[in-house]
């Protein structure tokens, strides 16, 4: 068992003879120290939401239970625009790798500390509790300056720490601390998230609905814009499809609520905003399985990738620049501006089921889409064209975002289970999407330009045996749909999507 630790925030800065009142005679300054801490998590916060903090001081990088400071992993090298697969073996990049996945660190928070360390003494002069005096003010300003005490348990001497740990808890100049990020004055963590997590008004009307929901994805949107132009993780892309990709279907399914000529304006706008993102984001797909791609091939083909690859990265230096121009463009300023009007209140025009409930409104369009996705999925049988897989790919996609969108109107235990099976659904369809797709890319490459001399027939062969082996997995997936469709499409699961959405 760890020992104990607390930290408590103090309503003004005091000094060192404050701590030294706290056990008169008994306690010793030890050490004074003065140093910059550099807090780092992804853009998303996926260290923090599993309640962890990296942080780094001087040449050291420690992971820290962001609860109570405790460390679980350390190491000597910087994080600073840093991936998982950059830090050195061992359990701090285990435990990276796990959280981050894709997703790059960033520079949080920037924090000047002077920590004045003490210790408190018994009648043996043995240290029975460790004390530390901070004064943490963000990036060096001295008016952001706020202190926090901390108390340190020293094994043996459980009930001396308790007890001071009860007399620092009385005053009225300290409270508890909640956390490693209380520390850092000017941090919020947990500020993004991809997923959407609304909160409806259930007594609202159709319109009003809707307008929450696009707000939401207009400043998703916005928010990935400067990720996408510094290039600092591929999920800035993807999360920045996803929201016009939700825009987009919000706009198609939720029908009669909004003015049909600004609807058909805006989805024209924003479809074609979608495919300006297609090129880059396929290629960041590819780039992102290089690894696998060549463990899927004997050693003696591998090398015949390397043509491939460096080609692809050429190719995705141009693809970016031309997103950047794209979020650079008046055309694209002119289409944020209109839009950011028009949501906030630039709805004019009649809009038949503009005043429907909502909660009404949402039952009926999730049925219908519920309905729409059980039809085209029984239709599909072993001979069935792969098209249909495609199409019914985009209808669960579209379903799921309705799910998405009204969550909040029905039990979050049962949206859970009915999103968690759709979701399994989604995956095998989405991986047969992939595979058809990157097979369709590498017999085109195969057909164009392959590298001259010897490392033709070298890349040629790697190409092709790569395409052979994504046509034998995506036949699995394709085998294993009528398994993944048919617990999708499971009595109980109907019977939950009637009594929640049927009429």
């Amino acid at each position: 068992m760890s020992a104990r630790s607390e930290t408590y925030c103090l309503t003004e800065l005091h000094g060192p003879e404050w701590v030294e009142q706290l056990a008169p005679g008994r306690v010793a300054l030890l050490s004074q120290d003065t140093k910059v801490v550099r807090y780092f998590d992804t853009f998303d916060w996926r260290l923090y939401r599993k309640g962890l903090a990296l942080v780094q001081a001087e040449n050291e990088v420690q992971l820290l239970r962001a609860s109570d400071g405790e460390i679980r992993a350390q190491t000597a090298i910087s994080p600073e625009g840093r991936f998982w697969w950059m830090f050195p073996k061992g359990a701090l990049r285990d435990i990276l790798r796990d959280a981050l996945s894709v997703r790059a660190l960033l520079l949080r928070a920037k924090v000047r500390q002077e920590v004045c360390a003490f210790q408190v003494l018994n009648a043996d002069e043995k240290t029975v509790v460790r004390l530390f005096l901070t004064h943490s003010a963000s990036d060096g300003v001295a008016e952001n300056a706020r202190a926090f005490f901390t108390l340190r348990e020293v094994r043996g001497y459980e009930r001396e720490f308790e007890a001071l740990r009860r007399s620092v808890a009385k005053l009225d100049v300290a409270r508890l601390s909640e956390g490693v990020f209380e520390r850092v004055a000017g941090c919020a963590p947990g500020d993004y998230s991809s997923k959407l997590d609304l909160d409806l008004n259930p007594k609202g009307t159709g319109r009003e609905a809707i307008c929450d929901i696009l707000k939401c994805l207009r400043e998703t949107t916005r928010q990935n814009e400067a990720g996408i132009r510094a290039d600092w993780d591929t999920e800035f892309l993807h999360d920045f499809r996803v929201a016009i990709r939700r825009t987009r279907s919000a706009l198609s399914q939720i029908k009669g609520v909004l003015p049909n000529d600004a609807v058909d304006h805006f989805k024209a706008e924003f479809r074609q905003l979608g495919r300006s993102t297609n090129r880059l984001r396929d290629l960041d797909v590819y780039l992102l399985k290089e690894e696998t791609y060549r463990a899927m091939l004997p050693p003696v083909l591998q090398p015949g990738l390397d043509a491939v690859f460096a080609r692809l990265k050429r190719e995705r230096e141009h693809a970016l620049q031309d997103m950047v121009q794209v979020l650079d463009s008046p055309e694209y300023r002119g289409l944020m501006a209109s839009w950011t009007t028009f949501l906030q209140g630039g709805q004019e025009g009649v809009a038949p089921a503009g005043d429907t409930p909502v909660v009404a409104l949402a039952r009926g369009v999730v049925w219908k889409h519920f309905r729409r996705v059980l039809k085209r999925g029984n239709a599909i049988e072993s001979h069935t064209p792969d098209e249909a897989l495609h199409d019914l790919r985009i209808d669960c996609k579209k379903l799921r975002y309705l799910l998405e969108f009204f969550a909040s109107f029905f039990p979050k235990d049962k949206m859970d289970e009915l999103i968690g099976h759709l979701k399994k659904l989604q995956d095998n369809l989405g991986e047969f999407n992939d595979l058809s797709v990157q097979q369709a890319d590498l017999m085109a490459a195969l057909n164009g330009a392959l590298p001259r001399g010897e490392g033709r027939m070298l890349c040629a062969a790697a190409i092709g045996g790569l395409v052979a082996q994504l046509h034998a997995q995506q036949r699995v997936v394709r085998r294993a749909f009528a398994s993944a469709f048919a617990a999708f499409a499971k009595k109980k699961n109907v019977r939950l999507y009637r009594a929640l959405f049927g009429k």
